[in-house]
């Protein structure tokens, strides 16, 4: 048995040994070894029928869908991907089949790369997720402050002599609006790294416009300040 052969930190987990046999195994070998079928000589550019293996028929009824290594029968209605077709020829779980498929398939050697691979795709599709919801977060900060910002406005138009604040609000409303942009857009941009450099930019922006002043306000007001913007 090729799991008790391996050392202690090689062992795969059943998640790690289903998305290893999912990406290293097509379903025509499984079919062949396990079916004796071939799919060499049936017809089909996409998908191929053949008599399905799980129940007697007289029209064949079971399509087999290389490009996407999956199965269905229109028939008894059994479908699925290469590990639920052992799991049913072999009557045992999911996880047990894909355990047979990598021994059967003699995956050992193969593991460590795979392995690797799937835990570094594992890990950049986290670190995206978190990126996105640093913008999402930066977002939601850069739109609450412009309306506070735009209060500010309101109550300043009220006097007189201000105007010369009144500029330096419009001003910061305006970049803000800037950075906003480029946060809705996001999900547009083609190249990752104008992306993320954006999103420098707009914390530069947050870190030497936003938060002096929003210090500057809490310095002025204190218990008032936070009374205002406590939290519901």
């Amino acid at each position: 048995m090729w799991m008790k052969s391996c050392k202690n930190d090689e062992k795969l987990t059943p998640i790690e040994t289903i998305q290893l046999v999912k990406d290293s195994i097509g379903i025509e070998a499984v079919l062949e070894y396990y079916a004796g079928i071939s799919l060499e000589n049936v017809k089909g550019r996409k998908t191929k029928i053949i008599s399905c293996i799980f129940h007697q028929e007289r029209t064949p009824s079971l399509a087999i869908t290389p490009s996407k290594n999956v199965f269905h029968c229109f028939g008894c209605r059994a479908k699925g991907d290469i590990i639920t077709l052992v799991s049913l020829v072999k009557n045992v779980s999911q996880a047990r089949a894909a355990y047979i498929l990598a021994e059967d398939f003699e995956l050992l050697q193969k593991a460590a790369p795979k392995l690797q691979t799937i835990k570094t795709k594992a890990e950049d599709k986290e670190l995206v997720q978190a990126f996105k919801q640093k913008e999402k977060e930066m977002t939601d900060f850069l739109f609450n402050y412009k309306n506070q910002l735009k209060s500010t406005i309101k109550r300043i138009t009220k006097q007189t002599g201000d105007l010369d604040r009144l500029e330096r609000v419009y001003g910061v409303i305006s970049k803000i609006d800037m950075y906003l942009e480029l946060m809705w857009e996001a999900d547009d941009i083609s190249n990752p790294q104008e992306r993320v450099k954006n999103y420098i930019a707009a914390n530069k922006f947050i870190g030497k416009t936003i938060y002096p002043a929003i210090k500057k306000k809490v310095e002025a007001e204190g218990d008032k300040f936070w009374e205002q913007h406590k939290l519901n």
